[in-house]
């Protein structure tokens, strides 16, 4: 099950949790330099208007997150890293958003991670497939690319240049969301629709790491 959290920021049930769980994914585990408040990891993204797509394990601690942002509103290509875009232009869509800060817990064994990923991933299609969104916006490397988009059965499209980010060559990519793209994730992670649950209790945070 994917929990759909939104109107979260910095003070509300559940965003310490999940805030805990990004500073050790990004911060602690990846090692990149982002601004932090004590153990805590947000942004000036974090705004009411994100959704965040959390798994949860069987005692409610987070085993994998995910985070939203529509691009009516700031949002990371946009405001920092326009340039990933290449010759295409800056949308500003409610059909187009953009996926960040997905973190998974590696306490788990390599079976559960690896399902956790095709859940998260599984969810944000189903999150686009039943809101209208017709496009995602992600950065990440071309290897995760791979093993996130095209290993589980979605499909991209590169738009700009590739930019070094914390000694990773890192892309803009476009993902369309549709029903026929989240079927054939489905069979090729073999995992079940419906995923998704809007009525979300408090967050506990666990060790996790970056996919």
């Amino acid at each position: 099950m994917i929990e759909t959290l939104t109107g979260i920021i910095p003070g509300s049930p559940g965003a310490e949790a999940l805030y805990r769980f990004r500073h050790r994914v990004f911060v602690e585990h990846a090692g990149w330099e982002l601004p932090c408040y004590g153990p805590l990891e947000f942004d000036e993204f974090d705004t009411p208007q994100a959704v965040y797509l959390v798994r949860r394990h069987a005692e409610s601690r987070i085993a994998g997150m995910l985070r939203l942002l529509p691009t009516t509103q700031p949002y990371m290509i946009q405001s920092l890293w326009p340039e990933l875009m290449g010759s295409h232009p800056i949308p500003s869509s409610p059909r187009v958003w953009e996926a960040t800060r997905m973190g998974v817990d590696p306490d788990m064994d390599p079976l559960s991670r690896g399902q956790t990923v095709a859940e998260l991933v599984a969810g944000c299609l189903e999150y686009g497939t039943q809101h209208g969104i017709d496009q995602m916006l992600a950065v990440m490397s071309e290897a995760h690319a791979r093993k996130i988009v095209t290993g589980m059965g979605w499909s991209y499209e590169r738009c700009g240049p590739l930019r070094l980010m914390g000694g990773v060559h890192v892309m803009a990519v476009r993902l369309r969301l549709d029903d026929t793209a989240l079927q054939s994730v489905l069979r090729r992670t073999r995992t079940q629709a419906g995923l998704l649950h809007e009525n979300a209790s408090p967050l506990q945070s666990a060790p996790c790491a970056q996919f």
